[in-house]
């Protein structure tokens, strides 16, 4: 009997050694997607928000009346599409990650897997740095609305 139980122990715990992996890695897996499509949907939403803060800028510009305002909103326009070029890109480069990062051939590598999902770290992190700037240009652009003159040489931080 106790041969009998030692068996069933041993190969109920090598089918755990063999599905706890596969499952694990599963969940690794549907937690990365879950992050993949947040922050496609972030980048979607940024894109967003520096299209109609670009919008507003071009308006603004229009209806300025003197002409150090109306440079200020042409900087803050010119700089706002930049940004929405560098959301495109990251959105771009994001998609390229995810794609290797299904590619299970590749993942089977641990250290490619390991930098590969560094690099998706570092692209949340920077995605975070530029909802920052975007706050801090929405701030700047509210300043301006206001008729606070942005001063050269001083940082509105």
């Amino acid at each position: 009997m106790k041969i009998l139980l030692k068996v069933f122990y041993g190969i109920f715990v090598g089918a755990l050694l063999i599905v706890n992996p596969i499952f694990a890695q599963q969940q690794s897996q549907r937690m990365m997607n879950k992050q993949m499509q947040k922050m496609s949907q972030d980048m979607t939403k940024m894109t967003e928000r520096i299209t109609m803060m670009n919008q507003q800028m071009a308006k603004m510009m229009q209806q300025a009346k003197n002409e150090q305002t109306r440079n200020q909103y042409q900087m803050m326009n010119s700089m706002g599409e930049q940004m929405g070029f560098m959301v495109r890109n990251m959105e771009n480069a994001a998609e390229h990650c995810n794609q290797m990062l299904q590619d299970k051939q590749m993942m089977q590598n641990r250290e490619m897997k390991r930098d590969m999902e560094q690099v998706w770290q570092n692209l949340n992190t920077m995605m975070g740095q530029l909802n920052e700037t975007v706050e801090k240009m929405e701030g700047i652009t509210k300043s301006i609305n206001k008729g606070q003159p942005m001063q050269q040489g001083k940082n509105n931080n």
